[in-house]
């Protein structure tokens, strides 16, 4: 009875040992899945958007507008990653749940923290030794890297204010950019200076610190454009300030405004052209 216990014993042993295995790359045929829209966009300007099978609902890139989603960071579907039957899934930040699923399923399971240029340029360069396109990667990280060396200038580096959200039709609730942002990173390539000096990547803004940081521009980054003049919400309530005195508020919209991908150079460039515009005469 003992030994014909053991027997029994051993296979589900073994299972749970290979529970433990974490699954490789596959080296062709990937099936990928990405829930990081800004790593659905890099896929994509690598050449590879072929082997996308699924997305996020949050994916804003127009050539998988087809492809099947999946649900966001927070609530993936587990069910319909199944369906699509991937060998590599990938997040941006942690997800204890989603990655013991692939493990327990042999799916590849990566997972970036994307929230600097130096983080996407690595990104960028895994993806490329991973899906065999590393020539293409460093193409776009020396191409990336050309383009905003040839934006701004140090004659005049306004102080600005990089806002990622706030209320609709209120100044208030403030998420803003911080000096780990990678929005400061394009800000200060563009010629501009972030009034925050936090060592953080973004942070929730007293509106009451509005007039001692007094920005001289003010960069609202949105998804979609305003339904409303950004200008006019904040002279209801800070008409003194520099940026809102001389009417320096611009709205940066694009879908892909707020993400680390190659979209990037897009947003740098648009803040350069304003800050170059409203440069003081000499």
């Amino acid at each position: 009875m003992r030994n014909s216990t053991l027997l029994c014993l051993i296979p589900l042993l073994f299972a749970a040992c290979q529970k433990d295995v974490v699954p490789t790359l596959v080296k062709e045929g990937w099936r990928v899945i990405t829930i990081a829209p800004s790593t659905a966009a890099n896929i994509q300007a690598l050449g590879m958007g072929s082997l996308v099978v699924g997305v996020s609902d949050w994916c804003a890139v127009a050539d998988y507008s087809d492809l099947p989603r999946i649900g966001g960071l927070g609530s993936p579907s587990l069910e319909r990653i199944s369906e699509l039957h991937p060998n590599v899934v990938i997040v941006q930040g942690r997800h204890a749940v989603l990655e013991k699923y692939c493990q327990q399923n042999g799916i590849y399971f990566m997972s970036f923290t994307t929230d600097s240029l130096d983080a996407w340029r690595q990104e960028i360069r895994w993806l490329g030794d991973a899906f065999n396109c590393s020539e293409k990667a460093n193409s776009l990280i020396n191409d990336f890297g050309q383009q905003l060396q040839a934006l701004g200038d140090d004659e005049w580096r306004p102080r600005c204010l990089l806002v990622a959200g706030r209320k609709s039709n209120q100044v208030a609730d403030l998420l803003v950019a911080a000096q780990r942002s990678f929005l400061t990173e394009l800000l200060e390539a563009a010629g501009g200076t972030n009034v925050l000096t936090d060592d953080d990547d973004y942070i929730y803004l007293q509106e009451e610190l509005l007039p001692e940081l007094n920005p001289q521009i003010i960069f609202e980054l949105h998804f979609a454009e305003a339904s409303k003049p950004p200008l006019d919400i904040w002279e209801v309530t800070f008409p003194h300030i520099d940026a809102v005195d001389s009417g320096r508020i611009y709205n940066l919209f694009n879908p892909q405004v707020l993400m680390p991908g190659p979209n990037m150079v897009k947003t740098a460039r648009a803040m350069s052209d304003i800050i170059q515009r409203q440069k003081p005469v000499q």
